[in-house]
């Protein structure tokens, strides 16, 4: 009898995009700054490799989902136009993360530069991933794809979540511009990482993080 491979597990797909390079310019701040001429470079070629992987994978697309900071809906924008989808769905709580940085025995940050987070903004970053779960972290009963236009320290959380690790993890996990992430939710909603921070689709002198 010939090999014939096991049908597959229907599986919810979740692809974490992570935007484009974009300028920090004036010091306008995060809800502001916009993708560089390299950033916008950058999510067409994210957007020509999600057509390939969706074409490879069984099941609809589901939706196409952003933050609504502008470096990241400015590549779903993009990406979207280039998939020739006319909608972006844009959700408050899919904003980038607070980093959040442990003190050392002696009180001091483990990181170089930024303050030892408070409790408060570790409930902000808490309740922020315990949504994005409920919504997204759910199997479904037939293959799905969902596209998620997010950002690095938001996928980092999401990826520490679903791995079991602290979220300070964050800090020891690179992650690049216009990368992408993908997390399956199986039956019984088991979450597995499938592959992380993928920039095959650009050549090198385009990586930035």
């Amino acid at each position: 009898m010939a090999w014939e491979p096991e049908p597959e597990v229907p599986a919810r797909r979740l692809l974490l995009i992570r935007h484009g390079h974009y300028d920090r310019v004036d010091n306008l701040g995060d809800t502001v700054w916009g993708l560089s001429a390299l950033g916008r470079r950058q999510a067409a070629r994210t957007a020509r490799r999600l057509d390939r992987l969706l074409a490879h994978f069984d099941g609809e697309l589901e939706g196409v989902y952003s933050s609504p900071w502008p470096r990241a809906l400015q590549t779903a924008e993009i990406a979207a136009h280039e998939l020739g989808l006319d909608r972006v769905r844009v959700k408050s709580y899919l904003h980038e993360a607070i980093p959040l940085v442990r003190a050392l025995p002696d009180g001091r940050s483990s990181h170089p530069t930024l303050p030892v987070t408070t409790d408060e903004d570790r409930e902000i970053v808490s309740r922020q991933v315990a949504r994005i779960v409920a919504r997204f972290f759910k199997a479904s009963t037939k293959p799905a794809t969902y596209l998620l236009f997010i950002h690095g320290n938001l996928i980092r959380y999401l990826l520490a979540h679903t791995l079991g690790l602290p979220y300070e993890s964050w800090m020891q996990i690179a992650i690049d511009h216009a990368s992408v992430t993908e997390l399956r939710v199986f039956p019984g909603d088991a979450t597995a990482l499938i592959s992380f921070n993928e920039t095959g689709h650009m050549p090198p002198e385009m990586i930035s993080s």
